[in-house]
């Protein structure tokens, strides 16, 4: 749909869209959303709590997760101490019956360990998927409640990264919290225990810990930017792939490929050389642990342990349960340094995903609005004045009486607010100033579903749907009937054709209608905004785009289609709108002219030079100046004398 008015209409509205975001403070605009947060904190308490109101559904099975990860953690800890209990009081004591009894404690903990393990992976995805079951359904709905601006004024990339991989990113986080829970669990435990059994070798042996946080502080810092570089790298390259899929016909017509693939190149090679700088950071990660882990065995568990220790030996137990605690020590940390960047990636993406959510739709029901009852099709704009940008209006003072079943059409040049008007009319937006009643209720006053249900309306791009035409058809009446649907069909003249179709009514439309005509496409809307018997109908340039025989055939239907309900037509082409009952010329915001075609003709004003030009009755050089004049304002009221007779009307202005 065209948005008439300064800034290309919608494309140019600045305001609106304010909530709260996840930190309580006013939400960023629709203008202003943006995909530069991609990595924020690890751990983000608000984002945190808000996300909690999604597990609440699943609190069973989230409290259930949280205990058999505890459980698996415990019995983790446990084994090297039964190792040591094993060895130092059972084999080397020769106690025969503490060694069934130790035996029949590993089986325990083996059965808990297996037990637990297999409950974690089965409620933690359960929780997880539930989360994101509960996510996409709230982004979905709430993105269906925005008005149409935010949608003009936002990306489709950047809805759909935010509604569909941050909220698979943000899945993850409750499995990221849980898994950061056990892993400093363990290391609670590992260090527990190693105390327990021998403090002064658990202190030497965890003099490798000062080092080992500030290697891994000094790799985030570097590791940070190589993941934030992937990111951007990666959006680059989807964003390249979307650009040529969506434009392929331009590209191959334009001859573009290698040239494009030239520029793709130089995109993937650096999202290339973005993966294999955070390979050399990981990889470079893994060795220098290794090394601490082989330092802390060799001089914390052989020598100190064999010789320091207050010149006494320990068990040879505690050894081999200090070597096990060791290696088991730095299995979490590695954990938590990798888990370190998927959570600030899960916050942030949590952060955008709230962003949207917290975004308010500009047209929202009033709390008491009621429902707009049958209506007869009586429309008036009384003093109405609206704008996108504040004090730059669009329409200006506009006052207009619509009687029921009326044919009205609005005319006049680019950017003159014709879109703007029917925008209102459908309260897609909500007047600045003055109001819209329909039969005499104030279109604000109403629930905008009531509002919509008895309107129609037909845009200059016709949007199929995937399904079969009957499902396009009844698409605004689900509970339509198979004859209402060949009633509407027939009505506006696509009967015929469609029958022609390889399964008639049944046949499965692609993606967009594509494989149908322009002209059978905007047939089969025209249908479907006749099929629900609406009081109103708007055909906003509706036959813009289709050839003139099929123009003839819409001509045609129109006179029965309209026949009995009010309609607003917008036009360029003003051989569509001859036989209107009224004729509403804007200009610059402003109604200059209303009356029929003859009257208008009669005026000598902007209608009658809008008609010429349409027509091409002037000379090339005058139509230049007569456009210049319209687009400057100048032209109205001018006297438009000397005009070529008009030409006799063809078959399509009747």
């Amino acid at each position: 749909m065209r948005m008439g008015g300064p800034g290309g209409g919608f494309g140019g509205m600045m305001g609106g869209m304010r909530g709260l975001n996840a930190a309580g403070d006013r939400a960023p605009t629709a203008d202003n959303l943006s995909d530069e947060a991609i990595v924020g904190a690890a751990y983000d308490h608000r984002v945190v709590m808000r996300l909690m109101t999604y597990i609440a559904p699943y609190k069973r099975d989230a409290i259930l997760a949280v205990l058999a990860v505890t459980l698996y953690t415990a019995a983790n800890v446990s084994i090297p101490y039964l190792v040591a209990v094993g060895i130092d009081d059972a084999i080397k004591g020769n106690n025969l019956s503490l060694l069934h009894w130790i035996g029949g404690a590993f089986l325990l903990v083996a059965v808990i360990h297996f037990g637990a393990n297999y409950l974690q992976f089965v409620f933690m995805p359960r929780v997880g998927q539930g989360i994101l079951y509960s996510l996409r359904t709230k982004m979905f709905n709430h993105l269906q409640e925005m008005s149409p601006s935010f949608y003009h004024r936002t990306p489709v990339g950047r809805i759909m990264s935010r509604s569909q991989s941050d909220v698979l990113q943000l899945q993850e986080t409750f499995e990221l919290i849980v898994q950061s829970f056990s892993d400093l669990l363990s290391l609670f435990g590992i260090i527990t225990m190693m105390l327990i059994i021998d403090w002064q070798l658990a202190l030497i042996c965890l003099c490798i810990v000062p080092p080992l946080f500030f290697i891994l502080g000094y790799w985030q810092k570097f590791a940070r930017h190589s993941f934030m570089r992937i990111r951007r790298a990666i959006a680059m390259v989807n964003g390249e792939y979307n650009q040529n899929i969506t434009g392929v016909r331009v590209v191959q017509s334009l001859n573009r490929q290698e040239a494009n693939m030239a520029h793709f190149d130089k995109l993937n090679t650096e999202h290339l050389n973005a993966n294999l700088e955070a390979s050399r950071f990981s990889g470079g990660l893994q060795p220098m642990v290794e090394l601490l882990i082989g330092l802390a065995m060799g001089f914390g568990v052989v020598l100190a342990g064999g010789l320091l220790v207050g010149g006494t030996s320990p068990e040879i137990g505690v050894l081999v349960a200090f070597a096990f605690y060791i290696q088991r020590f730095f299995e979490p940390i590695r954990h938590l340094t990798m888990q370190y960047s998927q959570l600030q990636r899960a916050m942030a993406a949590g952060v955008r995903i709230f962003e949207v959510l917290d975004l308010e739709p500009e047209v929202k029901d009033e709390p008491d609005a009621g429902e707009l009852p049958q209506v007869q099709g009586e429309i008036r704009f009384e003093n109405v004045y609206f704008h996108y940008v504040p004090g730059v209006d669009v329409l200006k003072d506009i006052n207009l009486h619509i009687r029921p079943g009326e044919n009205v059409a609005i005319v006049g040049s680019t950017g003159a607010g014709k879109s703007t008007m029917v925008t209102l009319i459908h309260r897609f937006a909500d007047v600045t100033q003055g109001r819209i009643l329909v039969d005499g209720y104030d279109i604000r006053g109403v629930t905008r579903r009531s509002l919509a249900g008895q309107m129609s309306m037909v845009l200059q791009e016709p949007y199929l749907f995937s399904g079969t035409v009957a499902d396009n058809i009844r698409y605004n009446q689900e509970d339509a009937t198979d004859e209402e649907v060949v009633e509407a069909a027939r009505t506006v003249g696509a009967h015929e054709f469609i029958m022609n179709l390889e399964q008639g009514y049944d046949t499965v439309l692609a993606e967009r209608g594509v494989n149908l005509s322009v002209g059978q496409r905007q047939l089969i809307s025209f249908a479907r905004a006749v099929v629900g018997d609406p009081r109103v109908i708007v055909l906003d340039e509706a036959t813009a785009n289709i050839d003139t025989q099929t123009e003839i055939m819409i001509q045609q239907a129109l006179q029965r289609v309209l026949k009995g309900r009010t309609s607003i037509v917008i036009a360029h082409r003003l051989s569509t709108v001859r036989n209107a009952d009224k004729i509403i010329v804007l200009d610059r915001g402003s109604l200059v002219e209303s009356g029929n075609h003859d009257e208008l003709l009669a005026l000598g004003g902007v209608y009658e030079r809008l008609y010429a030009v349409n027509y091409g009755l002037l000379a090339e050089s005058e139509s230049a100046a007569v456009l210049d004049d319209l687009e400057s304002g100048e032209l109205r009221g001018r006297p438009a004398a000397g005009l070529p007779p008009a030409p006799a009307p063809s078959p399509a202005d009747d």
